[in-house]
């Protein structure tokens, strides 16, 4: 998978080309009024300005348009480093809450790795979800589970409130109740799929 540029490093490279252009619009300008002079010898001209004067005003313009470049820059760093700072408070926030609810949580990114789960799902599914791996990895002994969690990815497909029995240790089954929601970007590309568990009181002897 390609890396890609980071915030700061795009601000750079576009700061670069801006600059570039900038010194390159001015060179062609002067470049003009150079060609028509000699064009035309006979047309009343004004003063001579020297080559000092030139020079002198290209690079004021050049380091005019640095000094607008790093303005920018700064503001922009400023702007990423606040959200980034509320994006890791909201994130710890949702942690917090996420560990008091009575619902067991996991949370699949686009590429089906487990990126959180709080500590109701592991007791009631028994799965490690500690290590970065795939739903197919985490739930393969709930095949129940695993083919809900795929059916989302592959095709959007959300359920709500499905019952699904688990295997038990002790031969005995037990049940949840699970919704399977996708969340979707503003383009309808998928984000996350988040997994919401219930405990359900396990089955009267003989039903």
């Amino acid at each position: 998978m390609e890396k890609l540029l980071s915030p700061q490093s795009l601000i750079l490279l576009i700061g670069g080309a801006l600059l570039f252009g900038s010194a390159l619009t001015l060179g062609v300008y002067l470049f003009q009024r150079s060609f028509n002079r000699s064009m035309k010898p006979n047309k009343p001209r004004p003063a001579r300005v020297r080559l000092e004067d030139e020079a002198a005003f290209t690079l004021a313009t050049i380091k005019a348009v640095v000094t607008q470049l790093k303005t920018e820059q700064k503001a922009t760093q400023e702007k990423l480093m606040a959200a980034e700072r509320r994006a890791e408070e909201n994130a710890r926030k949702f942690e917090l809450l996420a560990r008091e609810i009575d619902y067991g949580l996991m949370i699949f990114d686009t590429e089906g790795f487990l990126t959180f789960s709080n500590p109701l799902v592991r007791k009631l599914l028994a799965v490690d979800t500690w290590s970065r791996r795939t739903y197919a990895e985490i739930l393969k002994d709930i095949a129940p589970l695993s083919e809900l969690v795929g059916a989302c990815f592959a095709a959007g497909t959300e359920v709500r409130k499905k019952i699904v029995e688990l295997p038990g240790s002790d031969g005995c089954k037990g049940r949840v109740e699970v919704s399977v929601l996708p969340t979707r970007d503003r383009t309808g590309a998928l984000e996350v799929v988040a997994c919401v568990f219930r405990e359900l009181a396990p089955p009267a002897p003989g039903a």
